[in-house]
């Protein structure tokens, strides 16, 4: 698949349009409806889903009137690296503007939906390289990427806003620079802007990694989130939520939550939610009068054999063994 390339002269619309077609937009029509425009551009961008729920987007845009594009956006992660000129300032609701900095990766986190904007002064260009992380992507690709990586994206994408100047390196603008250039046509030039979109990704992910996140806000006290991930769990034992999920619900990043259950339960959270599974069906077992089978499937087992082998497993004897025990 080839990105979407725009050359000569066009108005914000176009621009905002095949970003939210491609990226960020929220799927809500309603919502798209809520495009701000004004001004318009002289030069080139193309954008591109590079991988499910990551797009990639290049440009080199002049405007001579001055621009300001606002636009609905999802829950992600936004990579910008500026490469020449001014790139205006990029503002999301209810926060103060962020500028970005020559050949220096500024990396955004959403938590949630937020109405952004960019605003461009009169003459304003600039060559510019930007990535978008969708939400999907943590599960997608949630065995494919690194402990620390996903930790970074669970960072991120915590409730809130977070915003940060990564350190320059020569490396992520050599890769920045060569999305900018048509090097390779189509299949060819599909996989070639693949393969230095995700890793211009991972590089910002580590590199915000090694810094840390200074501007947390709003995060609760760990033992505190940890409850709360166990009231939700016990609310919904047959069909709990992700790792992932859950740990964002509570505001943590999921080794976070792992760790915290460790602490607190003695498990993991999966441990958690298959304890708890057990405990149930004792009670149907041992009070109730169920059979093991009947008893085993109520609990989410298809299997009786795989019932009978968790439930030894835990309480050192078979089901049916058990009924009439304290």
């Amino acid at each position: 698949m080839d990105a979407h390339f725009v050359d000569g002269a066009f108005f914000a619309d176009e621009l905002v349009r095949e970003a939210a077609h491609q990226a960020l937009a929220a799927a809500d029509p309603v919502q798209k409806q809520r495009q701000q425009m004004a001004g318009a551009f002289e030069g080139w961008f193309w954008v591109e889903d590079v991988v499910p729920h990551l797009f990639a987007s290049a440009c080199e845009l002049r405007c001579p009137t001055g621009a300001a594009i606002s636009q609905p956006v999802e829950r992600s992660v936004m990579i910008t690296l500026l490469l020449e000129g001014a790139n205006g300032h990029f503002v999301a609701e209810g926060e103060d503007p962020v500028h970005s900095e020559l050949e220096c990766a500024h990396i955004v986190g959403l938590g949630e939906p937020r109405l952004c904007s960019r605003v461009l002064a009169p003459g304003q260009g600039c060559k510019r390289v930007e990535l978008g992380v969708r939400a999907p992507f943590l599960e997608a690709n949630a065995d494919a990427l690194s402990a620390a990586d996903l930790e970074a994206l669970d960072k991120l994408m915590a409730p809130g806003f977070r915003s940060h100047h990564l350190p320059r390196t020569e490396t992520m603008t050599r890769m920045a620079a060569m999305l900018t250039e048509e090097r390779y046509h189509g299949s060819l030039g599909h996989l070639f802007r693949e393969s230095m979109a995700v890793q211009l990704m991972l590089q910002s992910l580590r590199l915000f990694a090694q810094i840390g996140e200074k501007a947390s806000r709003g995060r609760p006290r760990s033992h505190d989130a940890v409850m709360a991930a166990r009231g939700i769990l016990d609310e919904a034992l047959l069909a709990p939520p992700g790792t992932i999920e859950l740990a964002r619900r509570v505001g943590l990043n999921r080794n976070a939550l792992q760790a915290g259950f460790r602490k607190a339960f003695g498990t993991t959270v999966f441990g958690y939610v298959r304890d708890r599974r057990m405990a149930m069906a004792r009670v149907m077992i041992e009070e109730q009068g169920l059979g093991a089978a009947e008893a085993g499937y109520k609990v989410g087992f298809a299997s009786p054999s795989a019932f009978t082998a968790a439930y030894r497993r835990v309480f050192g004897v078979p089901p049916m063994r058990g009924r009439g025990c304290a």
